[in-house]
């Protein structure tokens, strides 16, 4: 699977990384932020499915 971000995407994920790599949580700070973790979990929803309970519970 191939992923493809805007730089202006890419800003965002990086800030969000190395604040998860700070803190040691994932967090966000803004709209952008979240709504770049929102596209990026549909899109791996998307290309991944279907993906069943128990594998859903595993990576939970």
């Amino acid at each position: 699977m191939e992923l493809r971000f805007t730089e202006q995407e890419a800003l965002a994920l990086y800030r969000i990384i190395l604040r998860w790599d700070e803190l040691g949580s994932l967090t966000t700070e803004d709209d952008e932020e979240r709504q770049l973790l929102w596209d990026l979990s549909c899109t791996l929803e998307k290309e991944l499915e279907p993906v069943d309970d128990a594998v859903k519970r595993g990576l939970l």
